[in-house]
Order: C-alpha cells, then sequence, then structure tokens
C-alpha cells in the first residue's frame, strides 16, 4: 500500500476515491478497477464494518425467464416498489434498478457470492411484506448482507494484492475537497489522529482524485433505537452538505417495525433486527393482550409496508395497546421441527443469546431506525449536483424509494448504482462534465454553521442526548410542536468530534425537511397532518435541502 505523508496528495493516473467499504463502495471499488481507473477506497473503520454487513433481508431480483416465480415480472417488481414508496419514487429509476437486478446478481455470482439454492439447485427465491411474488434471494439464510459483502472483501483484496486497488482503513474522511468549483479529491484524519491531526493544528491527510463516490452508508445513530452499527453516522449528508450538493426527501426515514427490544445490563433498551423474512414465513405481531392487531391499520396486516407496520405498532402503543411482541411460535408446527435454526440462523443464536427461546415466546419488539431513503440527489448514473461527485447506496437519494423502501432493494440499489457510476466515470474520462437534469421539487434552505454560543457536545453521553431528542420528536410519530423543540435543540449543540458534528449536521436537515412536509406520506407521520395533500398533475417527489449560500468551490490547497 501506498503511504500517505501528511499534508501530501498523491496524483497518479486517472483516479477514483471511493468513501465506504458496504456493498456499494466495494461493489463501485471493484467494477473501476476491473476497468482500468485507479481505485483508493477509504473506509473510518475496517472493510467489514457497514450496514451491509448486517443485513438480514436479500437481494430482490426478478430473475430470467424459467428462474422466477410463475407470474413474476420485472414489470411487478416496478409496481411493487413504487406502491411500497407511496407512488413517490421516481419510475425512470425505478425502471433501471429493476431492469438490471437479473444482471447485478450474475455480477455478484461471478465476484464468488453463494446464494441459497433449493433442493433442485436453483437459486431459492423468497417472499418478503410487500412484494407480489417470490423473489428475494438469501445469502446463509438470514445473513445475506455478511454473505455478499465478505465475498466482495475477498476480490477486493485481491485486486489490492496484485496492485490494482489501494484500501486505507481507519480513514475518517473530514471534506471532499472542492477546487474551481469541481471534485479535487478528500482530506481524511487517520485513525486515533484528534481533530488537528498528528501533526500538528490544521494537519490532514489527503487523496487527490478526478472523482469521489460517497458509499457512506446512513444514519441511524441519529436515533436511540436502531438497527445499524456503530459507524453509521451520516457522514455522507454532511460532507456532501458542506461541499454545496443538493440532498432530497430527508424527512423519509424507515424504522423497521420488528426489532428485538431488550434492556441490557446498564439498563438501556437496544434493539436487534428481526428479518422481514420471519413475518414472510409466517410470524405475526400481537399486542399485551394477545391480540393481532396490525390489520386494524392496514389490510395487508403483518405483510403491509414496513412504514405501516412501524406506524401501527407506534399508534397502536399510543393508544393503550401496550408492547407489541413477534410470535415465531406456530412456524415450526407449519413448516417442520428444526425450521427456525435452519432458515433463520443468526436469528436463532440472536434470540437465545438475548435469553428467548422463540419456538415457544413471543420476542418484545418494536420500531427502530432503519434505512434513509433521502440523501445527496443523483441522476440515474450517481451523478450530483457538484461536478465529480457520486453517491451510491444508502447515502444517496436516487428517487427509487421514494416515501419508503421496499424491503431488500437496498443492496440491490447499491450494487446497480455504484456500477452505473462507475460506468459515468469511465465514460466521462477527458470530457465535460454533464450536470444531473434537475427535478421539480419544493426548495429549503438551511445553514450549515452552528450558533456562535451553541454548546459543545461531548463523548457518548453527548451522543446519547442527541439521540433521545431526535428518538423522542423525528421518529415515527411526529408534530410541529416536537419537531420544533427539536430544531431550537439541535441549533444550540455543537461538537468538535467529526462523527458527532456529522450527526448534528444530518439531524438538522432531517428535522427541517420533515417540519417542511405538512402532510403524512410513507414513513413521514405527522400527528397534526395525518393526511395526504391532493396533488395535481404529477406526484411531487420530495424536499430539496439547500445550503442558504451555495459553494461554488473552495481551494483546501
Amino acid at each position: 500500500m501506498t503511504r500517505l505523508a501528511t499534508g501530501r496528495t498523491l496524483a497518479i493516473g486517472r483516479r477514483l476515491a471511493i468513501v465506504g467499504s458496504g456493498v456499494a463502495g466495494l461493489f463501485g471499488a471493484i467494477s473501476a478497477a476491473e476497468a482500468g481507473a485507479d481505485v483508493v477506497l477509504l473506509t473510518k473503520a475496517r472493510l467489514g464494518d457497514s450496514n451491509s454487513m448486517f443485513a438480514q433481508g436479500g437481494f430482490a431480483a426478478v430473475l430470467p425467464e424459467g428462474q422466477h416465480a410463475p407470474g413474476d415480472s420485472v414489470e411487478s417488481h416496478v409496481a411493487d416498489t413504487i406502491a411500497a414508496g407511496a407512488a413517490l419514487g421516481t419510475r425512470s429509476a425505478v425502471e433501471a434498478m429493476c431492469a438490471r437486478a437479473s444482471r447485478a446478481v450474475d455480477a455478484l455470482l461471478a465476484h464468488g457470492v453463494v446464494f441459497d439454492r433449493d433442493a433442485d439447485g436453483r437459486l431459492a427465491l423468497g417472499l418478503e411484506a410487500a412484494h407480489s411474488f417470490p423473489r428475494v434471494l438469501h445469502a446463509g439464510g438470514d445473513a445475506s448482507g455478511a454473505g455478499i459483502t465478505r465475498a466482495l472483501i475477498a476480490r477486493l483484496r485481491g485486486l489490492e494484492a496484485a496492485g490494482r486497488v489501494r484500501v486505507i482503513e481507519g480513514a475518517k474522511v473530514t471534506d471532499v475537497m472542492i477546487e474551481c468549483g469541481a471534485v479535487a479529491g478528500v482530506e481524511f484524519a487517520a485513525a486515533g489522529e484528534s481533530k488537528a491531526g498528528a501533526n500538528g493544528p490544521g494537519a490532514r491527510r489527503r487523496v487527490a482524485a478526478d472523482a469521489v463516490l460517497l458509499a457512506t452508508g446512513g444514519a441511524g445513530q441519529l436515533f436511540s433505537q436502531t438497527t445499524n452499527p456503530a459507524v453509521a453516522t451520516g457522514d455522507g449528508v454532511a460532507l456532501s452538505f458542506r461541499a454545496g450538493a443538493t440532498l432530497r426527501d430527508l424527512e423519509f426515514y424507515q424504522f423497521h417495525p420488528t426489532a428485538l427490544q431488550i434492556a441490557g445490563p446498564d439498563g438501556v433498551l437496544r434493539s436487534s433486527l428481526v428479518s422481514e423474512a420471519v413475518r414472510g414465513e409466517g410470524a405475526v405481531i400481537r399486542d399485551a393482550s394477545g391480540r393481532r392487531f396490525v390489520a386494524d391499520y392496514h389490510p395487508l396486516g403483518e405483510l403491509a409496508p414496513r412504514d405501516a407496520v412501524s406506524r401501527a405498532l407506534a399508534l397502536h402503543r399510543r393508544a393503550g395497546g401496550g408492547q407489541a411482541y413477534l410470535d415465531a411460535t406456530g412456524l415450526e408446527a407449519a413448516r417442520g421441527r428444526g425450521f427456525l435454526a435452519q432458515r433463520f440462523p443468526g436469528l436463532d443464536a440472536m434470540t437465545r443469546a438475548a435469553g428467548y427461546d422463540w419456538r415457544r415466546d413471543l420476542l418484545p419488539i418494536g420500531p427502530a431506525a432503519h434505512y434513509w431513503m433521502g440523501g445527496v440527489a443523483t441522476d440515474l448514473d450517481g451523478a450530483t449536483s457538484v461536478p465529480g461527485l457520486y453517491a451510491a447506496g444508502e447515502v444517496a437519494c436516487t428517487g427509487v424509494h421514494g416515501a419508503n423502501r421496499l424491503a431488500s432493494n437496498s443492496l440491490l440499489e447499491g450494487v446497480v448504482f455504484a456500477a452505473r457510476a462507475v460506468e459515468r466515470f469511465v465514460a466521462a474520462a477527458g470530457g465535460a462534465w454533464r450536470r444531473p437534469e434537475p427535478r421539480a421539487a419544493s426548495l429549503l434552505a438551511l445553514d450549515a454553521e452552528p450558533d456562535a454560543d451553541a454548546r459543545e457536545l461531548v463523548g457518548p453521553e453527548g451522543r446519547a442526548e442527541l439521540a433521545a431528542v431526535m428518538e423522542a420528536d423525528a421518529s415515527v410519530l411526529r408534530d410541529a410542536e416536537g419537531l420544533a423543540r427539536a430544531a431550537t435543540t439541535l441549533a444550540g449543540w455543537r461538537s468538535d468530534d467529526p462523527e458527532t458534528a456529522n450527526l448534528l449536521v444530518a439531524g438538522r436537515l432531517l428535522v427541517a425537511a420533515a417540519g417542511a412536509r405538512d402532510e403524512s406520506v410513507g414513513a413521514h407521520y405527522r400527528l397534526d397532518f395525518p393526511g395526504r395533500r391532493p396533488r395535481d398533475g404529477a406526484t411531487e417527489a420530495g424536499i430539496d435541502v439547500v445550503r442558504e449560500t451555495a459553494l461554488a468551490g473552495r481551494s483546501l490547497a
């Protein structure tokens, strides 16, 4: 690996810097290296530390004729995706993603991913909530994200050993470098360095690049209850905002309805994901009295889209329904002894470690922050409004999810749009930047800087304080009073810790966007505006968030 001296810049050939090591970042790095680009991948922890690694759900794809479920089609996958997103998705983006899904599966197989197969050796297809047909591929039962991620890491390490990719672990990217209005690379701090850097005030390491692909994942650490790992701190959203990029649909944050929620030895309630596929196999949700209640709120009951089920749990508890429980006790009687451990080995181990035998016990569940539909606005090739800046995966807002993500579309989106971004980067070599076509939407201005007298958030206690505010006032159920309270509180805080500072920016953006949308649609539910606004003509796709003073570019030289 090439050593980067503090403050020095490398510039060898046409380079793509990729920030993040989830499925989108890994697949993008492999694709770019195989296309002949000079690739540098930076990740703030280890390659395996990402949301993708923890994904229990699968990879949604309509396979070719003779391999897909009878009656299924790409058109049906498109329709399900748009319906789950409350018709606020961008149809061209959804069509591009679904049409390329089978090709993405072939690419993953070529990179060594081992998908589960049935007794006849065919790729096994599972049914998940809001899908009309079984079309979800899994790897290792309930460990699809880990199976896919590990295979891609192995492929990337092979390319690294061959000198075709540089991997820099423990690199916290602090800025996207902008020169003359276009991306010039990234600036980062190595693990263990203070804000000022190891070699004095202002010192930073830099990687020069012709383009940057952000694949930094989500921001689940904004909330007290989340299925996301500790690394999900909204870094890409904050980096893009500070670089002057347009952001979109930030009010739409998906909460997964079935997170096992138990208090640890310290008394703090923590969430652990229980896959959508468990309900797809027949598990049901009951309230404290043992009654199935989700159908009271949505006709599809437990198989409704995630936003509807999470909202049902929150509203039912608010109405006095008490704790909700996931009941999988009938599955072994229906599917045979040992089914749960065989179909969901990871969940079986997790529930037992938590003290539950889910063959007999009901699991206490609640909604937990899971996936941000909003993010850095991109076109169909992952290009943002900043020349040379691309985004893919959860950090991006491609338009495919609308107001709510369909189950198992996230890994698919990451692969498809990382590939498209790399293709655009390669094709654009030596050419002029093609600015993405704008989409009509409301504009919301927000200043990036905290108040001058803002209070410093320090350490884990400060993070917990931020998460508690977001959990109370900006999670599944929202209203104007709570959002205004959250906005005021967040505006009065600052942090010298880069990740906490990024969370503050992401939180302020989300709260501002949620306050601007005075209606309920998809994952955004306002108690004070429980209905949806009537629309005339084309549907509105969301809220664009822009800086009060747009950045035309700045030099970090």
